[in-house]
């Protein structure tokens, strides 16, 4: 793809209020991203799996698995197959939301609270971000002349 056509943002959000993901995903599809949702935790890394995000839009509570208990279970065991940011997404006020995001380690929040086109911005930015650490984290690998375009960073 050339400079002047990025490829399309991928994101997936993981929510159990179905208004909140159709919200979500026709504002961030009219912005020229791709958008997957999910309901539940528990089916999580099948759903990662076939959607291959940029970002996951985490809420922090749920029925049965929480996304708490997400992170808590091991987020490198649940997220093995992908380096997507997970950014916790969630109805807290921003303090509550920043210390547990802090606690269990996730990229980043963005309150539910915000505005809906805050919360679009933000997201295009962080994929911009993710997109361009990932270049650099290439580079270095294939820069380093001590590793081969094979061998993963250690």
């Amino acid at each position: 793809m050339s400079a002047h056509n990025p490829p399309r943002g991928r994101v997936l959000i993981v929510d159990d209020q179905p208004e909140i993901r159709a919200g979500m995903q026709a504002l961030l599809e009219a912005e020229g991203m791709d958008v997957t949702t999910h309901d539940s935790m528990i089916t999580l890394p099948l759903i990662l799996r076939q959607a291959n995000p940029d970002l996951i839009l985490l809420d922090l509570s749920f029925g049965t698995l929480s996304g708490e208990s997400f992170f808590r279970m091991g987020r490198e065991r649940m997220l093995k197959k992908t380096d997507a940011m997970v950014i916790l997404f969630s109805g807290l006020p921003l303090g509550q939301l920043a210390a547990k995001a802090e606690e269990l380690g996730a990229d980043g929040v963005i309150p539910k609270s915000d505005d809906m086109m805050q919360i679009v911005a933000r997201v295009k930015t962080l994929i911009k971000q993710h997109r361009y650490l990932r270049m650099a984290r290439e580079r270095m690998v294939f820069s380093d002349p001590t590793r081969t375009a094979s061998a993963p960073p250690s």
